[in-house]
């Protein structure tokens, strides 16, 4: 059985993380899943969608297979997807986030309108929310015995405690003596919400220091934003981190944030850095939008707000409860890539009936 696995964003994004997730552990199924990686990062003005379109069409010419499995529907996915699909494919399409609800105006709607149509051509639909599957069905009720949870889960292979270096995690405390570290991991784009998190270090303990890890379109701001709020000097910018080197810092802090603004869109989202910080075993300070209440009896929780969340790190600082700890077994039972996929080849084994 041939399976390809694609990424409509670009290489440096969340969602092309969880397409490398998904062929990784479907590699270890299956020897003959394959994967295109992204050609670009992050471009201007969306331009790494059309030269990536380009670039797929190329990929795609000559190839055949049984299952292509596209991460979010765009046209520089899934129409070159069509060639597959003209010579027997069956598409699958992942559906994570609602992208159209980061946008506002003009650009919402194209975005909305375009993934409506382009999601006609799967075979079956995977999403990775309840709410947001809830979503799918009812603006695509053809699809409602079509369309899977495919869970957001971690790689345990690296987000792991027991799998990281720990002389360099000694080295990485050792550089901040004295200090509680802080740590925050994402996408620095539109959907990263840092600006918050960096409000709210004003109202944080002096003794804290924020460490950042990520990289993206909106890094130079929030490094101006940084210097602007006053609190430059208490926040580090890691850039983007491979993954094992991620794992490492998180393994050092004392505290791991994630925040999401409390707007509709975040009703759908489904946090992998929430989940790869509970598998290390950390603490985490979160505010409760969308997802993340599914997690309240394992976190920190927090109003969505820079001031009460300043409060609940606060908080969370000074606890002697290891929350983090029994998070970790939530993950182990629920959010294992390795599980998941199994469960999902299996569907996949049986013909999509």
């Amino acid at each position: 059985m041939n399976i390809l696995v694609m990424s409509s964003q670009a290489s440096n994004t969340g969602s092309t993380l969880r397409a490398e997730y998904i062929h990784k552990y479907l590699k270890k199924l299956n020897r003959e899943t394959y994967y295109i990686k992204p050609p670009f990062k992050n471009m201007p003005f969306m331009l790494d969608f059309v030269f990536s379109m380009f670039y797929n069409f190329f990929k795609l010419m000559n190839m055949r297979c049984d299952y292509v499995i596209i991460v979010k529907p765009y046209p520089n996915t899934v129409l070159p997807a069509l060639l597959l699909k003209s010579r027997g494919a069956k598409i699958i399409i992942d559906i994570d986030d609602l992208d159209h609800g980061y946008r506002q105006g003009f650009l919402s709607g194209v975005i909305r309108v375009m993934q409506a149509s382009l999601i006609k051509y799967a075979d079956i639909l995977t999403t990775h929310n309840t709410e947001l599957r809830k979503m799918i069905i009812r603006e695509n009720p053809g699809y409602k015995g079509r369309t899977y949870m495919l869970n957001q889960c971690v790689d345990r292979e690296v987000f792991n405690p027991r799998a990281v270096n720990r002389k360099n995690v000694k080295d990485i405390r050792r550089a901040f003596p004295g200090k509680k570290i802080l740590f925050y991991m994402a996408h620095l784009n539109i959907a990263s919400y840092l600006e918050d998190i960096l409000e709210s270090l004003r109202y944080i303990n002096d003794n804290a220091v924020l460490l950042v890890a990520g990289g993206g379109p909106a890094l130079a701001s929030y490094v101006s934003m940084a210097r602007r709020l006053k609190v430059n000097e208490r926040t580090v910018f890691l850039g983007q981190l491979p993954l094992e080197k991620a794992a490492e810092y998180i393994a050092a802090a004392d505290l791991c944030l994630v925040y999401y603004k409390n707007l509709p869109v975040n009703t759908y989202r489904a946090s992998m850095k929430l989940r790869e910080y509970l598998a290390m075993g950390k603490n985490v300070a979160a505010d409760a939008v969308g997802d993340i209440k599914n997690f309240r009896d394992h976190i920190f929780l927090s109003r969505p707000d820079p001031e009460s969340f300043a409060k609940t790190v606060n908080r969370a600082i000074k606890s002697i409860e290891k929350k983090g700890e029994k998070g970790y077994k939530l993950i182990f039972d629920k959010y294992d890539w390795k599980t998941e996929i199994t469960g999902f080849y299996k569907i996949l084994c049986g013909g999509l009936k």
